[in-house]
């Protein structure tokens, strides 16, 4: 008998491999956003990288209750996050601006106009090498806290991209308003959002917040939650304008009270 016949090599379940699969169709996601923005197609661009940040959200969750977490999952997640919520916002941003006429004419100013969003794709990625970094080397330090540092990635491609979805909100609305006229506050705006994200500001993390209701009051949380589908389903783009900027505004509530408590 040989002596390798007796190392068998090891076999995954299909639920342990799960959170990787739904990562694996996070980050396609993001990559098919890049798709649609080649095609100026920018409602789809845009809901697929929410599509991403479904799947972002629901295989930590997973990996979580089935105990299927891995360094492999950690690392391939990691990347996913720096494709489909670093690198595709900016593309899309960029090619939005690109395909105004006005910007499309002055070729010197669209040059210009790609540096925020190169600090944005490098500010995501040294953010999610810092948090890699930090989890290694002080694990238990990380699983104590109750908020990141910072604007994480997937919250910081849904404000990136608030500028398009806000576009998107007055066309609804008929409101004869052209986003891209601005592309200087565009710009300043990303900019901003690329240094909240390598901050040390803390910021709220719905994974770790732990609410609890009373039972009295359980049927009154079901009957709000369903006219917030209804409202998501009628008015998507106004929905996600004010998610984004109410996110935005309680980035100062969550620094005060975090560094108080």
């Amino acid at each position: 008998m040989n002596e390798n016949d007796s190392i068998k090599p090891e076999r995954l379940s299909l639920l342990r491999l799960l959170p990787n699969i739904f990562t694996t169709i996070g980050m396609c996601s993001g990559l098919t956003g890049i798709r649609y923005a080649l095609e100026s197609d920018w409602k789809l661009a845009v809901v697929f990288i929410f599509i991403a940040s479904f799947f972002d959200l629901i295989d930590g969750l997973t990996a979580r209750v089935l105990n299927a977490s891995t360094q492999f999952g950690a690392e391939l997640d990691s990347l996913a996050d720096a494709i489909s919520f670093g690198v595709t916002p900016s593309i899309i941003l960029f090619l939005w601006l690109k395909d105004d006429e006005i910007n499309m004419a002055n070729t010197y100013l669209l040059g210009w106009y790609w540096i925020p969003f190169l600090l944005y794709s490098s500010c995501c990625v040294l953010r999610l090498a810092r948090f890699n970094v930090d989890t290694k080397i002080y694990p238990p330090k990380r699983q104590s806290i109750d908020y990141f540092l910072g604007v994480p990635a997937p919250a910081a491609a849904f404000l990136a991209l608030l500028p398009i979805v806000f576009q998107f909100t007055l066309d609804r609305f008929g409101v004869d308003i052209l986003i891209t006229n601005y592309p200087f506050v565009i710009c300043m705006w990303v900019m901003i959002i690329s240094i909240l994200m390598v901050s040390r500001i803390p910021t709220i993390s719905p994974k770790n917040m732990k609410v609890t209701i009373s039972r009295s009051k359980a049927l009154f949380l079901m009957i709000t939650t369903i006219l917030i589908v209804a409202i998501f389903i009628k008015e998507m783009w106004l929905f996600f304008t004010i998610f984004s900027c109410l996110y935005f505004l309680s980035i100062p509530f969550g620094f005060r009270f975090f560094k108080k408590s």
